[in-house]
């Protein structure tokens, strides 16, 4: 049953990526990833009604498979579908155009041909005031949410204060803001699955 839980958890930060703010979502995947599900279950509804997320009918679905709280869960607002993202995705920043990439260097180099891992890409991502922020799309045959945990704590040591990673199923079916961000992602290197998405 908690296995269950923790793939309705890991699907549906996923499913709130560039909904939930870089801190909360890096959070709280981080406590996934460390077997704090039941700090989870506590902490995401009160951040989506705080924060006034709606979810969909799929997504209260997948909430309430955490075991969150059904008084909590049934206060969270419902939405008809997932709203565009709010960004613009690039293959390369601006900055990394003129002096390289190290953390993809050393992303590439230590995620190269792992086992269990499919494509490891990044894309650049751009809100309208102006800031940008990596994001790390991995596909991945299992362990999705320990894996997101372990890339994000890479980040961080890496520099990155509020990393952003996410790690996909190869059947998982693509919200907007991840096929956005996949359109124009670059590769950085191969695991050793072949799991190449659609």
């Amino acid at each position: 049953m908690r296995d269950n839980a923790e793939l309705n958890a890991h699907e549906l930060l996923l499913r709130l990526a560039g909904r939930l703010s870089d801190a909360q979502l890096w959070r709280f995947r981080d406590w996934l990833a460390s077997g704090a599900l039941p700090v989870l279950g506590r902490a995401l509804p009160r951040a989506l009604l705080h924060d006034r997320i709606g979810l969909t009918a799929d997504e209260h679905v997948l909430l309430r498979g955490i075991g969150a709280d059904p008084a909590l869960t049934s206060s969270v607002l419902g939405i008809g579908a997932v709203p565009e993202p709010a960004f613009t995705f690039a293959g390369e920043s601006a900055d990394q155009a003129a002096s390289g990439d190290p953390v993809g260097v050393v992303l590439g180099a230590t995620l190269r041909g792992r086992e269990g891992l499919g494509e490891v890409r990044c894309a650049w991502r751009h809100a309208a005031d102006g800031r940008t922020h990596r994001v790390v799309l991995v596909s991945a045959v299992a362990d999705h949410h320990r894996l997101a945990g372990e890339l994000q704590r890479m980040l961080r040591a890496l520099g990155e204060h509020e990393p952003c990673v996410e790690v996909l199923a190869p059947d998982f079916d693509l919200p907007p803001y991840h096929r956005a961000a996949l359109d124009v992602s670059e590769l950085l290197c191969f695991g050793a699955a072949d799991l190449a998405h659609a």
